[in-house]
């Protein structure tokens, strides 16, 4: 096994660049670099606004390209980088008969197997930041301010290479999104789950109930852990949920598997941080969490309120749709998600370009255990 440093210096990177300025750092710069778009004013950040938890508040994206705005609402960058690469499971129903499911993999509709792959789609995308391609992207890199550190992170030879200064790139951004600061843990709901049981409020502590009971959200919110020794709130998995129509249909996952019954299905995302990230749905089409709560528990039964869905023969109508929930049960499940923002960006003041990682938070390094399911290519010190 070579130590983390032979693994650096196999990937091009020198000892003395990675202990001067990290991949992470270099992925904060192309983060925030708005001279990576065509036209230039475009960046990461642009859609992923690190006060609303790197998500965006606009119901649709713009796109550098001033008439061309994206088809789903950009979601929180938070705990992107705990989202499993796309896997299929066998699993049986109860009648024995063998089906599978599809879990994980980025985007909301599942098109990029892993992080690494999702971090290159933005630069390229005519919506987004409409590079022509990556002899484009390597030319704005070599001039940037930092561009003397991505120089000594690659070999001499690979300077002059558009792929491989590219994917010093990619990778730069997979680093940096797997930095403490994304994955705090530091809500309510954690110090709850400590021991301080007055972390939640009275109200908090009954939607906590509703949450687990009648409105059946922890079916697809899971509060158990997997990649990570606390909760995401979230199985991976896709659904439709009859969000209400927005423009051209969006078959989601079916698109990408060319399976019927998958039309209309996005990936479940995490609920950390879901107070912060409205407005909601893969379209942005419920403005506020009181509606969205609303919608799941009376979808079926308000047709006319919610209006025509995109794929009305996919939806899960098992789970949600009448949930007979009472107002009072809807307020207080509202309630309960406040508690899962992360106190670090509540502490973010007017002006503060990124939250600060609490004390005890591993770091990137020292927690690669947590990680190692994932291929060896998405990790940035791993072999090749």
């Amino acid at each position: 096994m070579r130590s983390f440093s032979a693994k650096l210096l196999a990937l091009g990177v020198t000892l003395s660049s990675a202990a001067e300025f990290r991949l992470a750092d270099l992925g904060k710069e192309i983060f925030f670099d708005q001279n990576l778009s065509q036209p230039v004013g475009q960046s990461c950040s642009s859609c992923h606004d690190p006060q609303k938890a790197f998500s965006d508040p606009r119901p649709l994206s713009p796109g550098a390209v001033s008439d061309r705005v994206g088809t789903r609402n950009a979601p929180s960058l938070m705990y992107a980088a705990l989202i499993s690469p796309m896997a299929v499971e066998d699993v049986y129903d109860d009648e024995g008969e063998l089906s599978y499911i599809i879990e994980g993999g980025l985007f909301l509709d599942g098109r990029a197997y892993d992080l690494l792959e999702q971090v290159k789609q933005p630069f390229f995308e005519k919506h987004e930041m409409n590079l022509s391609g990556e002899d484009e992207l390597a030319r704005r890199l070599r001039r940037a301010s930092y561009a003397t550190h991505l120089k000594k992170s690659l070999k001499e030879e690979d300077w002059e290479s558009d792929e491989k200064v590219a994917d010093l790139a990619y990778r730069s951004l997979v680093a940096f999104l797997r930095e403490p600061l994304f994955r705090p843990f530091n809500a309510r709901i954690d110090d709850y789950w400590a021991g301080e049981k007055d972390a939640l409020n009275p109200a908090e502590l009954r939607g906590f109930g509703v949450f687990i009971n009648k409105g059946r959200c922890a079916t697809c919110h899971f509060v158990g852990t997997g990649v990570w020794p606390k909760p995401v709130f979230t199985d991976y998995g896709y659904d439709n949920l009859g969000a209400p129509s927005r423009g051209e249909k969006d078959p989601g996952l079916g698109m990408l598997t060319k399976r019927d019954d998958e039309l209309g299905q996005f990936r479940v995302p995490s609920l950390r941080n879901v107070a912060l990230t409205a407005p909601y749905l893969h379209n942005g089409s419920i403005a506020t969490l009181q509606e969205l709560m609303e919608f799941y528990n009376s979808r079926d039964l308000e047709p006319e309120r919610w209006g025509k869905t995109d794929y009305p023969e996919t939806v899960n109508h098992d789970d949600m749709g009448d949930l007979k929930m009472t107002k009072e049960e809807v307020e207080d499940l509202v309630a309960f998600m406040s508690a899962l923002t992360d106190q670090s960006l509540l502490k973010m003041k007017p002006g503060d370009l990124l939250p600060e990682a609490p004390e005890g938070v591993p770091s990137t390094e020292s927690a690669r255990t947590f990680f190692e399911h994932r291929p060896d290519r998405i990790d940035p010190a791993a072999d090749r």
